[in-house]
């Protein structure tokens, strides 16, 4: 299918297409208020858990691109640490494992928060620009692929290979990045530092560049991707103890203004109680849970984002009864998860071009035999999981 119901509804993109949020550009034009936003912002360590699909990575991404939010400054400084992207099993149990995977991953934000903002980069002591570019070297590897690519003028093709959580789809001023260029190809023709600091200390000194060089006022390290790993997926505890070392951390990083953000799957959570004890008590803790209404919402200003405010329904373009609330509709039948309401709403478009195809003289609107068989596939294909995710996502 070509999508015909794009240019039939006068939408400029789809808004309904990603499954995955970390894929989405405009994720951050439509998500819609969560009071776990609150906590994924506080400064403080917070666990925030969501069954597969119910809203973890949306909310990690839009709290990362809050943070750039006027472009940096006086704000926290976020570091993903999307597991599946850092290690290519669950396993990881030790403090230095998951050290060593952040400090690639800060290296990684730090290039690109330079990419996107070079002067952040420009505005800093030599000595600064000389230390932060031999980290950035010595941290990520083919450093010069990266390089040419930025050449181009566009930072989100870079993020897109290091890592596509640090998208921010927006482009640099071109001279002040072709000054980032110049400044760091001086540094890359010297010879590069050699690497004699524990991995402890590499991560000390890289949060002390953020925290206290480049002014930002704390480190927001995103954790997220635990049932990205069958392996962990299917062995809560396992992953609890996989994790239990770098979580034992976090209550004592924040005097150092680095604040974990774990956002985790609901079946971890009393496997991590049992790990931290006496430190359980230091995180915020918060679960997604979604209704109806909120995922209508959600529905509704997808649209209205993807129309440019033309309208923000779509009954708007169907041929419902006038106050028949379509995205209601919808967000009832499914079960109580984003992904599903955006599985239910492609299946309804692609009902209506599928009979619309058989007969293009037909009115260009959806009709209530779209939304019924949509429904029927719904039932029929997604009735394996429907017990399961109903239960886990009312916890």
């Amino acid at each position: 299918m070509d999508k015909l119901w794009l240019d039939h509804f006068n939408f400029r993109f789809d808004p309904f297409e990603h499954g995955e949020a970390s894929r989405d550009p405009n994720l951050n034009r439509y998500l819609i208020g969560h009071e776990a936003f609150s906590v994924a912002w506080s400064e403080t360590p917070a666990m925030i858990y969501s069954p597969p699909g119910g809203g973890k990575t949306a909310l990690r991404i839009y709290t990362a691109r809050a943070c750039w939010t006027g472009g940096g400054g006086y704000q926290p400084f976020p570091i993903h640490y999307h597991l599946p992207h850092y290690f290519k099993n669950g396993d990881f149990s030790t403090v230095e494992d998951h050290l060593e995977q952040i400090v690639h991953s800060g290296a990684h934000a730090l290039f690109l928060a330079f990419a996107y903002y070079p002067l952040i980069f420009i505005r800093s002591a030599p000595s600064l620009q000389k230390q932060l570019a031999q980290f950035i070297f010595t941290w990520i590897p083919k450093i010069d692929f990266y390089l040419d690519v930025l050449r181009e003028g566009k930072p989100d093709e870079v993020a897109g290979q290091l890592d596509g959580s640090y998208k921010l789809y927006q482009t640099p001023d071109p001279t002040l990045l072709a000054l980032l260029l110049e400044i760091l190809a001086k540094y890359h023709r010297e010879d590069p530092l050699p690497v004699s600091l524990s991995i402890q200390k590499i991560f000390e000194r890289m949060v002390h560049w953020i925290t206290g060089d480049l002014g930002f006022r704390a480190v927001y390290l995103l954790l997220d991707g635990v049932d990205g790993f069958p392996e962990l997926a299917s062995s809560p505890g396992f992953a609890a103890q996989s994790l239990a070392q770098l979580f034992a951390k976090a209550p004592k990083w924040t005097a150092s203004h680095i604040f974990v953000k774990g956002f985790l799957p609901q079946e971890i959570r009393a496997h991590l109680r049992e790990q931290l004890e006496d430190r359980w008590t230091a995180f915020d803790q918060i679960d997604l849970k979604w209704d109806a209404a909120i995922l209508a919402d959600m529905l509704r200003r997808r649209t209205y984002v993807a129309t440019e405010g033309e309208f923000a329904s779509l009954s708007a373009v169907s041929a419902l009864p006038s106050g028949q609330d379509l995205e209601l509709e919808l967000a009832r039948a499914v079960n109580p998860l984003p992904r599903e309401a955006l599985t239910l709403v492609r299946q309804v478009l692609f009902e209506y071009e599928t009979r619309w195809s058989r007969n293009p003289a037909a009115a260009k609107q959806i009709q209530s035999e779209d939304i019924d068989n949509a429904f029927t596939w719904y039932r029929n294909d997604q009735a394996h999981i429907t017990k399961e995710l109903t239960s886990i996502a009312q916890g």
